[in-house]
């Protein structure tokens, strides 16, 4: 955990930006959230004749001016499609600025430790392989990159959207929310028994590619 602590102190700069950027991701994951209720509209209102036809007609109505079959599902296609659009360009704006934040909070660390391995005596440079340094300085620094983009965006986006989609699920149908959470002990335990085995497998490559390095030089 302190290594993530010591991970934010190269964001705090960025506070202003990391708020706007979670603030879009908030809508994105919103409009995620609407992307099933024309379909909703479209099944058990225009397909499903037994179930609320009047319903959707009336609000494409409202809104369309649509009121036979074929002028709703069109309309709600088109819904869904804007939504799909809105949806995208909003994940686009929030992930270019977090990956600019990333490569910036990047550039900051790769130069203090450029700058580190400057100030360090001969002797320590002659103890050990001098690509060892380049490889770390070039490669092993762009984990606070992947932390923040992957790691941080990816998580928080994940959970807000799980937890919506929870409420929003027991409001419909709590017995079949229900069911559908059966799956997660299993995935909750592949994500920790192949997580680990997936850190172990890629410190090893990243050590193997230091070697190579060294080799090369």
């Amino acid at each position: 955990m302190s290594i993530y602590l010591r991970t934010l102190r190269y964001f705090r700069t960025y506070a202003g930006q990391t708020l706007f950027a979670v603030a879009l991701m908030g809508v994105g994951i919103g409009f995620n959230l609407l992307k099933p209720w024309p379909f909703k509209y479209i099944v058990d209102g225009v397909l499903d004749t037994a179930h609320g036809t009047a319903e959707a007609k009336a609000f494409v109505k409202q809104w369309f001016g649509w009121t036979d079959g074929t002028g709703t599902v069109v309309s709600l296609c088109v819904v869904m499609a804007v939504i799909a659009l809105l949806s995208g360009l909003v994940g686009l704006f929030s992930n270019a600025l977090l990956i600019r934040i990333g490569l910036k909070a990047l550039l900051h660390l790769r130069t203090q430790l450029y700058s580190c391995l400057q100030a360090l005596p001969l002797h320590f440079h002659d103890a050990r392989r001098s690509s060892d340094s380049s490889f770390r300085v070039a490669y092993d620094s762009q984990s606070i990159q992947t932390i923040y983009n992957r790691g941080f965006a990816t998580i928080f986006g994940a959970v807000v959207t799980l937890v919506s989609a929870l409420v929003i699920m027991l409001r419909m149908n709590w017995q079949l929310t229900v069911v559908s959470l059966l799956v997660l002990p299993p995935v909750v335990w592949s994500i920790r028994h192949y997580g680990d085995r997936i850190r172990k497998e890629s410190t090893t490559i990243q050590e193997r590619e230091s070697d190579l390095l060294a080799t090369t030089q």
